[in-house]
């Protein structure tokens, strides 16, 4: 696994339902009892981690007094950019509309906590 990150979120099952409704997955199979946990999925490949707010300050003291959301922004590599555009802004705020940047198309959305998130075609981000 390469980069992953972990959003904490304030209501996970909140969290949980926004996110299928945007297409995405949910195991929670790998938490452990009393773990709020969640590993999110897009188009079957592992993206991001849902982590009850609560639950990711008593793992990670040092993250007390951090507020929920943060100044910064991920990305979500898809195949059908338009598809998804159109599938994000019946269940989110897009934040910035479609655009062109240095040759890829891409468009932000907000979810439930405040991440932004940024959506581009795949087929067209820079290989790692």
């Amino acid at each position: 696994m390469g980069y992953a990150p972990c959003f904490s979120v304030k209501d996970t099952s909140a969290s949980i339902a926004f996110y299928e409704k945007l297409g995405f997955t949910v195991d929670s199979s790998g938490a452990k009892p009393g773990d709020d946990i969640h590993m999110l999925f897009y188009d079957g490949e592992f993206c991001a981690m849902l982590y009850s707010n609560a639950d990711l300050k008593n793992w990670l003291p040092v993250l007390a007094d951090a507020p929920i959301g943060f100044a910064g922004m991920h990305y979500l590599g898809v195949d059908d950019l338009d598809a998804f555009h159109d599938l994000i802004a019946r269940h989110a705020e897009i934040v910035k509309p479609l655009t062109e940047h240095n040759g890829m198309r891409l468009f932000y959305f907000r979810d439930l906590d405040g991440y932004v998130i940024g959506v581009n075609e795949k087929a067209a981000a820079p290989a790692a």
